[in-house]
């Protein structure tokens, strides 16, 4: 299932996090005031293979629910220029994409960084007594400027909960993708496939 890595402690990832994104300067700032024509988003036919059909796909402005390891920024992501998507089966497995329009390509390598570093840090943020957390890396994705993949498992006794997520870059455009598996261990290089779609489909 991927490389085993020891995630980053809380406290480190949120410095690295606000100092990223504080160096390159504001984000979300009056430049960026008037928003952006929406990017090629995911569709259902992008999602990856699961036990039961994918639904849903209509997308929207706007973060809407933050799902567990980005429920604590570090910082406060911006506002401006974001557009989301969801899918989910019946049962099985449900799915998110965010894209972040930046007014800069030097803030958008910022934030990509800063995102990559929380999802490295949500397997510390996310143990619970009785939970055995685990991060993974799958690597990268060649696509555009380039996409990395990783993963978080978590165990409670019988029950198991699997994530997958990807951060990937086009230019001063940010797309996060999340999918997350209750039955079913995620194919860590069918989510590369619907990460690489994800980043080509944006601007």
């Amino acid at each position: 299932m991927g490389v085993r890595v020891r995630a980053w402690a809380r406290a480190v990832a949120g410095t690295v996090f606000a100092a990223a994104l504080v160096a390159a300067g504001p984000v979300g700032n009056a430049s960026a005031a008037d928003w952006r024509d929406e990017p090629g988003m995911l569709e259902v036919v992008h999602m990856p293979p699961d036990v039961l059909p994918w639904y849903g796909g209509s997308t929207g402005r706007g973060w809407d629910n933050y799902t567990p390891c980005l429920s604590d920024w570090a910082f406060e992501p911006p506002e401006e220029n974001v557009w989301r998507g969801h899918f989910q089966t019946s049962e099985t497995a449900s799915a998110y994409q965010r894209v972040i329009a930046f007014p800069t390509e030097t803030e958008a390598v910022a934030f990509a960084g800063a995102a990559r570093q929380q999802y490295a840090g949500c397997a510390d943020r996310q143990t619970y007594p009785g939970y055995v957390v685990t991060a993974y890396d799958h690597g990268s994705v060649d696509v555009e400027e380039g996409a990395t993949v990783g993963g978080v498992g978590v165990v409670d006794g019988s029950r198991y909960h699997n994530y997958l997520y990807g951060v990937g870059r086009d230019g001063d455009t940010v797309t996060l993708v999340e999918w997350e598996s209750n039955w079913t261990t995620p194919d860590p290089t069918a989510f590369k496939e619907t990460v690489r779609v994800a980043v080509d489909r944006l601007y």
